[in-house]
């Protein structure tokens, strides 16, 4: 298969290169440990060895045990066993959830899911970033069950106050639980579970160079769940499905890896978006950033009120250089037959107080481990030579 011709690749909140350590432990994999976890006998003894010294690896990165740990085919389904598996196994309680006004579809349409089977819901605002702790207040002077509330906003990069939610959540409603999908900040910002007090936490390989198709969910030991799989029994009997243990196998080479070098990583991406913000005063004056400076480093959303989106991204293509106009999961709505595509929940940009106007003049540049100043500086310039076309 030809690569695509690839000259910027910013585009790494939607997904990672897969980095050359992980491919060479998950091809290791493949050939000497390809046996079932669950087979008695020394095929499959090798590869449950391999599934739980990854299982390992990711615990040590979060800073929690082993046991903690679920692997899963990635944070959608992640947080889809958060929400419904918390809410499932403590139905006869108070039956309400508060989420935050910003979260991922996966969150989102499980919360709604939930609504249509008679759940309480109340939605948290976000608008221009600020979480609002009042309305949080409020809502949780209410008999919960979950609050759900991601780290990192796809999107935009805001950083949701989790510590202070869970410091919410003790006070007034100690018995609901908090999940956090840490999908956009595992391997990048400082992501420790214990520390903050959550019960259950979502993250993903695809995000931080390791594979497509594999996640975890940590779950605090002693947390009821419901499982939403049912089959054999295997992660415990929370997740059910033969693991594939060479995914988890890249995984935690990534993640290793990803935590090992998260400082200067991080260093480098605030560097990144420095340069990135700093230039696009010259390449489209009438530019606003959307993005925080108190935010991840490693997504940068912007809005450009001369420019069409999906224009820009075409003429950017044809220069080998990629960037998104929105989450890569709330695109496929493009590829389903017309008439079967229902939007109920509001979208990301909307509810966090972007003008509709600028719905389709707003792109997302996302920052990689690997991401160059010269990568930056060709998108750029493709910015600066688009706008004056017109």
């Amino acid at each position: 298969m030809q690569e695509p011709a690839c000259n910027a690749y910013l585009d790494n909140a939607a997904t990672t290169p897969v980095i050359d350590e992980a491919i060479e432990a998950m091809n290791d994999v493949l050939r000497h440990a390809w046996g079932n976890p669950s087979s008695s006998h020394r095929v499959g003894y090798a590869a449950k060895e391999v599934l739980e010294q990854s299982r390992a690896t990711i615990a040590e990165c979060l800073g929690v045990d082993a046991d903690e740990v679920f692997f899963t085919s990635g944070a959608t389904e992640a947080n889809n066993l958060a929400v419904r598996g918390a809410c499932m196994a403590r139905k006869s309680e108070s039956r309400r959830i508060v989420t935050s006004s910003l979260e991922h579809a996966s969150v989102t349409r499980s919360v709604r899911g939930m609504r249509r089977e008679g759940w309480d819901v109340e939605h948290i605002e976000d608008v221009a970033g600020d979480f609002d702790m009042e309305q949080l207040h409020r809502a949780l002077l209410k008999p919960t069950t979950l609050i759900s509330v991601m780290r990192v906003q796809n999107e935009l990069g805001w950083l949701l106050p989790v510590p202070e939610i869970v410091a919410a959540r003790d006070e007034l409603a100690p018995s609901a639980l908090v999940h956090c999908d840490a999908t956009q900040s595992f391997g990048k910002l400082s992501t420790p579970p214990r520390d903050w007090g959550v019960d259950l936490l979502t993250i993903a390989g695809h995000k931080i160079g390791g594979p497509r198709g594999i996640g975890a969910l940590y779950v605090k030991r002693g947390t009821q769940m419901f499982t939403n799989a049912f089959g054999g029994g295997q992660e415990r009997g929370l997740r059910s499905g033969t693991e594939p243990v060479f995914l988890a196998a890249g995984f935690a080479v990534a993640a290793k890896k990803a935590c090992e070098n998260r400082e200067a990583n991080l260093a480098h991406a605030y560097g990144l978006k420095a340069r990135f913000v700093e230039g696009l005063h010259d390449a489209a004056p009438d530019a606003i950033v959307n993005s925080r400076d108190d935010g991840s480093p490693y997504i940068v959303n912007v809005s450009l009120p001369s420019l069409f989106n999906q224009d820009l991204l075409d003429f950017l293509g044809e220069r080998g250089i990629f960037i998104s106009n929105a989450s890569a999961c709330t695109e496929n709505h493009t590829t389903v037959p017309k008439g079967t595509w229902r939007p109920k929940h509001p979208l990301s940009l909307q509810a966090a107080g972007i003008p509709l106007k600028l719905g389709k003049s707003t792109i997302r540049v996302s920052f990689g481990f690997d991401t160059t100043v010269e990568e930056v500086d060709l998108l750029l310039q493709g910015i600066k030579d688009f706008s004056n076309m017109g």
